[in-house]
């Protein structure tokens, strides 16, 4: 895989839930990092979360495997 620029990636804000679902999700800042390496068997995300803005709301996978986040400590951000 090349070596990524990420900030010249785009970013997506929101989720996929539909209204009224979305709101708890709203404020996430997203990176697909595997789409712009090439990456085709699975995804690569760098999300980015506000103080407040959970991650995903409760689901299951059935016919695949989901990896979840990997916090990076802010200076200055309350838990």
């Amino acid at each position: 895989m090349k070596k990524l620029d990420i900030e010249s990636i785009p970013t997506e804000i929101g989720s996929n839930y539909p209204p009224p679902l979305d709101e708890p999700v709203r404020a996430q800042v997203c990176r697909r990092l595997g789409l712009a390496g090439g990456l085709t068997q699975f995804g690569v995300n760098l999300t980015t979360f506000a103080p407040g803005v959970w991650s995903s709301l409760r689901h299951w996978r059935s016919h695949e495997d989901e990896f979840g986040p990997l916090p990076r400590e802010v200076p200055g951000a309350q838990a």
